[in-house]
């Protein structure tokens, strides 16, 4: 036989959020923390790979000294043998330092692209007909992909873009150019402008 009755029911008990406030916060603070310390990173990487690009440099040019004043006691004594194996080895060496040197070229040419600088002048001349599914980074070239309501809103957003800070100087080419079920679909790239004087 029951003897209790329970008139505390469910929807009495109190309710949990499953998110407060303070953790969405928390995490927002967690994630601002993650891109600032990845972009610190990232610009003390290249910092390190710039002083590494010019002490190689030095270096290479230290030893093509050195390799010009092995020549010429080479031509000065009659006994060649030993500058010849001296001169052999410090040729490879040069060969391998110029290898080195041009990979921290290439890769100094591929770290100088401004990725922050390329989002901001996009945001900065966004047009609400306009919106990027996609933007891609190669080299000295970027790629925007995205749909437009209005085609005709196109050329005025490039020619805005040309104004801003990374774009300027720069050509766009249009690839891909399509309109399905009243929108249209587009792909433009960029391209280093030709002056007049160039050919």
């Amino acid at each position: 036989m029951k003897n209790r009755i329970n008139f505390y029911q469910k929807s009495l008990r109190p309710r949990r959020d499953l998110m407060p406030l303070q953790s969405v916060v928390a995490l927002w603070v967690i994630a601002i923390a993650i891109i600032a310390i990845s972009w610190s990173g990232f610009a003390l990487s290249l910092h390190f790979k710039q002083q590494e690009l010019q002490q190689t440099e030095t270096t290479l040019n230290e030893i093509e000294h050195q390799l010009q004043a092995v020549k010429s006691k080479l031509d000065a004594k009659q006994n060649k043998d030993k500058f010849v194996q001296q001169l052999k080895n410090i040729e490879q060496e040069i060969a391998h330092k110029q290898q080195v040197y041009g990979y921290l070229a290439a890769t100094q040419t591929l770290s100088s692209m401004d990725y922050s600088q390329v989002m901001i002048d996009l945001a900065r001349y966004h047009v609400p007909n306009i919106w990027l599914t996609r933007v891609s980074f190669a080299e000295q070239k970027v790629t925007l992909q995205g749909l437009a309501n209005q085609s005709g809103q196109l050329p005025i957003w490039l020619s805005n873009l040309k104004q801003s800070s990374y774009f300027s100087g720069k050509e766009f080419s249009v690839l891909e150019f399509a309109d399905k079920d009243g929108v249209s679909e587009f792909n433009v790239a960029t391209e280093v402008a030709v002056t007049k004087g160039q050919p």
